[in-house]
Parts: C-alpha cells; structure tokens; sequence
C-alpha cells in the first residue's frame, strides 16, 4: 500500500496532536500531519483556508504526492471540506471529525464578532490564560476523562502556539469567516465519512446535514464522546478511520 493520508488539526493544536491516532493505525499508509497557518512553526499569517489549500497543495508537489486521504477535526475538518472542494482531483477521500460546512448569514456574521472578540483577547491575555479558557468550554470536558496526563500533553500542544497567529486563524478561519460550503458540496464525487461524538449534539446534527448534501458519504457517531472524538475515544477512532480507507 502507498497511499498518503493528510491530517489536518483543529485550532490551539499542531501536527503531533494526532501522533496517538497514527500510531494506533495499520502499517502500509504514509501520514503526513502538518502544522497548519497560524499554529506551530507555520507562518502566523496570512491564515485563510485558501493559504492553507495552497499550503497542502504545494507540500504535495515537493513530495510528489499526487492524491491524499484529507482527514480533519473541527477547523481541520472545515478545511479539509473545503480542499475537497477547490482541489477534488487532488483528493481520494475526506473524514472529517467535529466538521461542519459553514453557518448561514446570521449565524456566521454573529460567530465572525465573536471569534473578533476571541481574537482580541488572545492579543490582549496572551496564550496561557487564552488557553486555560479555551480548555475549559464545556465541549472539550470529555478529555478529561483521560486522565492529567493527557490532559497535560495537550495543555502543552496548545500553549506551544503564538497569540499572533491563533488570531489570525481565528480571523481568517473561523466559522465566521469561513464561506459556507453546502452549495457546492452536493458536486463532489468522493467517499466522505463524517465523524461526531454523540454528546456532540450540535455536530451530529452537522454531520446528519453534510450526510444528506454528500452523494458517496456515511455518519459515524461515537459513543461516549464529545466533540473530540480522537482525543476522548481513540480507539474507536482509529477503527473508523481504518475501515474508512479501506471503504
């Protein structure tokens, strides 16, 4: 097998975030988890899903990748949804966890102000005390189930990243700034598997809606889990995830 599978981070985290994920996969698949705008050693800005599109598209030129599996969780799946898009003849598949494909018009200029107010504050606070707050929202309380340890190693992930550029992805790549997809998603002739936590109501309500939109496409919703399904069930994702390539 010599298929490269894509993994692509949600906001606060990095490439390694997905390190326990692949480690648990089958051996054969090549894994390329990049740090994306904004986050990591990435440049901190300019930070829209068109950069980072353009990004993933120059990373598999050098390395001569012609298509890629796109896995992406939350932002990451927002974007992943969105490289099927703009780049399909460059994509085999896409799984997303966490996703949806943009909010309506009222919604989204109401998200936009809030990830502007969100922004600001990372600015303003810095990144530790952004974090401790990000950490604490009620949609990320599954992952302390897996003990401080873990919960640890991810503090240390997030606060790795610079205030300039988690503002900048907020403002470029947030919800509020993302043009909704949904139009354009019922073209696209690829098998996708959208992944929620069912305690993830909001998300499996999305994952319901991308499922319809989607000709070749499945939902799998995780028990015991929350909005990070690869974090709070890994297990259950890898199984996901394995049986999705092989689909």
């Amino acid at each position: 097998m010599d298929e490269t599978v894509t993994l692509l981070h949600g906001f606060t985290l990095n490439g390694a975030s997905w390190d326990e994920l692949v480690a648990k996969m089958p051996a054969g698949w090549k894994w390329i988890a990049p740090d994306l705008r904004g986050h990591g050693r990435a440049p901190s800005s300019p930070a829209t899903m068109d950069d980072c599109a353009a990004d993933l598209m120059a990373l598999w030129n050098h390395l001569g990748i012609e298509r890629s599996h796109v896995v992406g969780y939350s932002m990451g799946g927002r974007l992943a949804l969105h490289v099927a898009v703009r780049l399909p003849e460059r994509t085999r598949s896409v799984l997303t966890i966490g996703a949806h494909a943009g909010l309506d018009d009222e919604a989204r200029a109401k998200r936009r102000q809030a990830d502007e107010a969100l922004a600001e504050r990372i600015e303003r606070e810095g990144v530790e005390s952004f974090v401790q707050h990000w950490e604490s929202l009620p949609m990320f309380a599954g992952i302390k189930r897996r003990g401080p340890d873990f919960a640890a190693w991810l503090h240390g992930l997030r606060t790795g990243n610079q205030a300039d550029g988690l503002a900048a992805s907020l403002r470029g790549m947030g919800a509020g700034a993302m043009e909704p997809l949904w139009d354009e998603l019922e073209a696209i002739d690829l098998p996708c598997t959208f992944v929620a936590g069912k305690d993830d109501v909001p998300f499996v309500q999305a994952a319901a809606r991308l499922n319809e939109t989607v000709g070749r496409s499945r939902i799998r919703s995780v028990a015991g889990s929350g909005h990070s399904v690869q974090f709070e069930q890994p297990d259950a994702t890898a199984s996901i995830l394995a049986d999705h390539l092989g689909w």
